[in-house]
């Protein structure tokens, strides 16, 4: 589940890892976004989710939200009588692989951001790790409204980057679903030197490893996919499938 279209970025990486398994994915746009609301409310939007996905039979719950990770993860791992990944733990284990002078940026929403989760986990694996955070929402209303090919997006994305330039951060962790799909205007903002993280992959890589270790695949030759919005379905419909590139359909659901 994501807050809307941004946790296909995730669905993405797990799917291709992973094609065999059936997919119920849930953008809540109705309640878009996420990440400006209380920690609080972000819980219990997640949690009306995740209850509603347990009726349906589900084996495992990927949250492909960060905010609602941070919100919600610990307290869905007690409730739920299923596995919950989230998207912060796997995605800050990337960025501690990945960078080579311990200076990690994390951009992300602004509930993210304060929720501290990132800068937690990182000095949990890195003690000396130096770790810059900057929350970026207008990022997520950028995808949301299916500006990310726009013309204008580079030179939007590179003045909301620009007060990371000369802090020599080497690793910038993507903090949030939506941004891997401006992923190329986020790359030429920060230049080459600086790594690009997507926690998408790291979430892949847990899904994957739970399943192997618990015995849990799916034995067969091709998997489904179902795709579900609170919101306006035509329009997640137009922009999913622009990012997924082969056409989805997509329901409305009332929850």
């Amino acid at each position: 589940m994501d807050s809307g279209i941004g946790g296909l970025t995730v669905f993405d990486q797990v799917f291709k890892k992973l094609p065999n398994e059936d997919y119920i994915y849930i953008g809540d746009q109705k309640n878009l976004p996420y990440g400006e609301k209380s920690s609080e409310l972000v819980c219990q939007l997640t949690t009306r989710i995740a209850k509603y996905e347990e009726t349906l039979g589900i084996k495992m719950m990927v949250i492909g939200c960060n905010t609602a990770t941070a919100a919600s993860l610990d307290y869905l791992q007690k409730e739920l009588t299923i596995p919950v990944i989230g998207v912060i733990d796997a995605g800050a284990e990337l960025g501690v692989e990945t960078t080579k002078n311990h200076k990690i940026a994390v951009i992300a929403t602004n509930g993210t951001v304060k929720s501290g989760r990132y800068e937690r986990k990182i000095k949990e694996l890195l003690p000396d790790a130096e770790v810059i955070s900057k929350g970026l929402p207008d990022f997520v209303t950028l995808v949301e409204g299916g500006h990310a090919k726009d013309a204008d997006t580079p030179a939007k994305v590179a003045d909301a980057l620009s007060s990371f330039d000369g802090t020599g951060v080497d690793t910038m962790i993507m903090g949030c679903t939506h941004f891997p799909i401006i992923r190329d205007s986020i790359q030429k903002a920060v230049g080459p030197d600086v790594t690009l993280v997507d926690p998408g992959v790291g979430a892949a890589k847990a899904v994957d490893k739970y399943l192997g270790d618990n015995d849990m695949y799916n034995d067969q030759d091709k998997g489904t996919q179902k795709f579900l919005s609170t919101g306006d379905e035509k329009a997640f419909e137009e922009h999913a499938s622009t990012f997924l590139s082969y056409p989805i359909t997509v329901s409305h659901i009332d929850l």
